[in-house]
C-alpha cells in the first residue's frame, strides 16, 4: 500500500471516521510504537510505524505521558494515598456515625421531650493532649448536676488539700475539762462505714475512755465541744424544706456522729402491742414517744416533733424486727456527739462531774497554747481520717453529709472560714484554674442537693479529664462507684459485659438525672462521658437511668465496630 493511502487512512482516523484503533504500547522504551488502524468502510488495515512520529497525534501525546517516570510515580502515590484514606475513612466514619445516630435515638425518647439534655463524650489518649472529642450536645449549657456535684467538690478538695490531707479530731485536757476539737470529719461514728472494720458508732469514744484510764484519769469535770471549724449554718437555705428529717439531709456541723443521725431498731411483741425498740447509739440526748405496734405490715417511722428539738415519735406498724436501721436526723449534731462521748466515758469508768456544753473559742486557745508549749494543756488523743477514705464513702454511696463536710473543710483550709460560700468559692477557683468559663458554673453546696447549683457538661468533663491524668488519679477513680459491683451503680450494668468497666457517679434530685465518669471500652481505650438530664417528669428517674445506660452502651458498641 502506498504511503499516501496510509496517510489518508490516518487522517480519517483522526476525524473519527474509522471504527477501531489498536495501539501496542508494550514496549514504551522504543522511540515509536506500532499503530494498526482498521478501515471497516473499505475493508482495509493500515499499519503505521511512523504514526506517532507526528507531534500533533494524540497517540504521540499518550505515549510521551506514559513514558514520564516522574508522572508515573506521582500517579502511583496518588492511588496509594487514595486507597489508604478510603480504608481509614471506612474504619472511623461508621463508628462515629453509629454513636451519633444511637444518641440521637435516645434524645428522641418521649421522656426527654420537654427536658434539657447535656452530653459530652471524649476518648482519653495516652496523655492529656491526646484527648479526642467524639460527641457533644449542649455541652456549654449549665445544668443542675444533682449528686454529680460531688465529683467536682471532691476533685477540688483532692487537688487543693492533697491526698495526704487528714481530718484530725483532737481530745484535750485543760483545767479539769475534757475538750473535743472537731475538724469536720464526716466519718466519725459512721455505723455503715465502721462495721466493715468491726467497729461501732462509739468505738472511737470507747478507745478514748481506755486512753484516759491508762493515764490514770478517773474523772473529768465538763465535756466541752468546739465545732468552730465550721460556721453555725447547719442547713443550706436552698435545700428542700420538707425533707429535713430524711437521713440524706442531716445537719452539718464541725463535730459529727453517725452521719448526724440516730438509728432505730424495733422488735414486735405481738399484734396490737407496742413494739420494743432500741437506738444506735443508745443515748439520753433524745426522748421518744412510742406508738408503734405489731401488725401485718412493716411501716415504721421515726420523726422529730420539732425541727429545733430532739423529741421523737416512733409510729406505725411492724411485723418483724428490722435489719436495716430506721434513720432519723438529729438537731445540733455537735452536742449530740459530745453527749454520747460523756455517756461512753461513764460506761468506760471515767466519771463526768460537770455538764456537756459548747465553747467555740477553744480551738484558737489550744492553737495558741500548743505554739507556746503551755503545760496546762494536754493532748490526749487524735483521731485521723485520710481524705481519700472520706471521698470513697461519700462518692460511692452518695452521702450528702460527706460532700458538705469536705466542701466546708476546704473553705476553712483556703480562707479560714468553714462555710458554704467559702467552700464553693474554693471549688469555683479550682474550676477556673481548669479553664472553665465563669458563665458555665454556679455553685451553692458541695453535694448537689441544692438546685441552685449549675454546672455545664464541659465543666464536668474538664474535672474528669483532669483527674484521669492527675497524680491523684488512683485515689479519685477509686472513690467512684463501679458498674454492677458497688455503691450506687451496684444494680446497674449488672449481668452485662459492661460490669466492672463503667466507673461513674450517679446523680438524682426531683426532675434531674445524671451519670458522669469513665468507660473502659472494648477497643482497650478509656472514654470520659458526661450525661445530664434536667426537666424530666416526676417519678421518672428509673427510666432516665435506662437512657443514660443506653448512651454508655452506645459508646462501647460504636468503638467496637472499628
Amino acid at each position: 500500500m502506498s504511503r499516501s493511502r496510509r496517510h489518508k487512512a490516518f487522517d480519517r482516523y483522526r476525524t473519527g471516521r474509522l471504527r477501531a484503533v489498536k495501539v501496542n504500547l508494550a514496549n514504551c522504551q522504543m522511540p515509536i510504537a506500532d499503530c494498526q488502524i482498521e478501515d471497516s468502510e473499505r475493508g482495509q488495515r493500515y499499519f503505521f510505524q511512523s504514526a506517532i512520529g507526528n507531534r500533533h497525534s494524540p497517540i504521540y501525546s499518550l505515549v510521551k505521558w506514559v513514558r514520564s517516570w516522574r508522572m508515573y510515580r506521582m500517579v502511583m502515590r496518588c492511588l496509594w494515598f487514595s486507597f489508604l484514606f478510603a480504608v481509614l475513612g471506612w474504619a472511623v466514619a461508621p463508628a462515629r456515625a453509629s454513636l451519633d445516630s444511637q444518641i440521637a435515638e435516645v434524645l428522641q425518647d418521649k421522656l426527654l421531650s420537654k427536658a434539657t439534655a447535656g452530653i459530652k463524650i471524649s476518648r482519653l489518649g495516652a496523655t492529656a493532649d491526646k484527648v479526642e472529642l467524639l460527641y457533644q450536645h449542649d455541652a456549654a449549657t449549665p445544668l443542675v448536676p444533682a449528686s454529680n456535684m460531688k465529683v467536682v467538690t471532691t476533685s477540688a478538695a483532692l487537688e487543693t488539700l492533697g491526698a495526704d490531707f487528714s481530718f484530725r479530731t483532737q481530745l484535750i485536757l485543760h483545767d479539769g475539762d475534757l475538750i473535743v476539737i472537731g475538724d469536720g470529719d464526716p466519718t466519725m461514728g459512721d455505723a455503715e462505714l465502721l462495721k466493715k472494720a468491726g467497729w461501732d458508732v462509739t468505738t472511737v469514744f470507747s478507745n478514748w475512755a481506755a486512753t484516759l484510764q491508762k493515764q490514770g484519769i478517773k474523772s473529768v469535770r465538763n465535756v466541752i465541744v468546739d465545732d468552730s471549724v465550721f460556721d453555725e449554718v447547719a442547713l443550706n437555705p436552698n435545700w428542700p424544706a420538707d425533707q429535713t428529717q430524711n437521713h440524706y439531709m442531716a445537719e452539718i456541723a464541725g463535730l459529727t456522729l453517725n452521719c448526724n443521725c440516730i438509728d432505730f431498731y424495733v422488735k414486735p411483741a405481738g399484734g396490737g402491742h407496742l413494739v420494743e425498740y432500741g437506738t444506735n447509739p443508745p443515748t439520753a440526748y433524745i426522748t421518744v414517744k412510742n406508738t408503734c405496734v405489731g401488725g401485718r405490715e412493716n411501716a415504721v417511722s421515726a420523726v422529730r416533733q420539732q425541727l429545733d428539738g430532739n423529741q421523737f415519735v416512733l409510729s406505725g406498724t411492724a411485723n418483724a424486727a428490722n435489719v436495716e436501721p430506721i434513720s432519723a436526723t438529729i438537731h445540733d449534731p455537735s452536742l449530740y456527739a459530745a453527749t454520747v462521748l460523756a455517756e461512753t466515758l461513764k460506761a468506760g469508768g471515767v466519771n463526768v462531774t460537770g455538764t456537756v456544753r459548747r465553747d467555740r473559742t477553744r480551738r484558737a486557745a489550744w492553737a495558741e497554747a500548743a505554739k507556746n508549749a503551755a503545760k496546762d494543756w494536754s493532748l490526749l488523743a487524735v483521731h485521723e481520717t485520710p481524705l481519700p477514705r472520706a471521698m470513697a464513702r461519700g462518692n460511692k454511696d452518695s452521702v450528702n453529709l460527706y460532700a458538705e463536710c469536705i466542701c466546708k473543710r476546704l473553705g476553712y483550709a483556703v480562707s479560714g472560714e468553714g462555710s458554704w460560700p467559702a467552700g464553693t468559692a474554693a471549688v469555683g477557683a479550682f474550676l477556673t484554674k481548669l479553664g472553665v468559663p465563669a458563665d458555665q458554673f454556679k455553685l451553692d453546696d458541695g453535694s448537689g442537693l441544692s438546685k441552685a447549683n449549675a454546672v455545664s457538661p464541659n465543666a464536668m468533663s474538664a474535672v474528669l479529664i483532669h483527674e484521669f491524668y492527675s497524680k491523684n488519679n488512683k485515689d479519685f477513680v477509686a472513690s467512684l462507684p463501679v458498674g454492677g459491683e458497688d455503691g450506687t451503680l451496684k444494680n446497674r450494668f449488672h449481668g452485662t459485659d459492661l460490669r466492672g468497666r463503667v466507673i461513674a457517679k450517679t446523680g438524682f434530685v426531683e426532675g434531674v438525672s445524671c451519670l458522669s465518669g469513665y468507660l473502659s471500652a472494648r477497643d482497650n481505650n478509656w472514654y470520659c462521658f458526661v450525661i445530664m438530664f434536667n426537666g424530666i417528669p416526676h417519678l421518672s428517674n428509673s427510666v432516665a437511668k435506662t437512657l443514660e445506660d443506653r448512651i454508655v452502651k452506645a459508646i462501647d458498641s460504636s468503638v467496637a465496630e472499628k
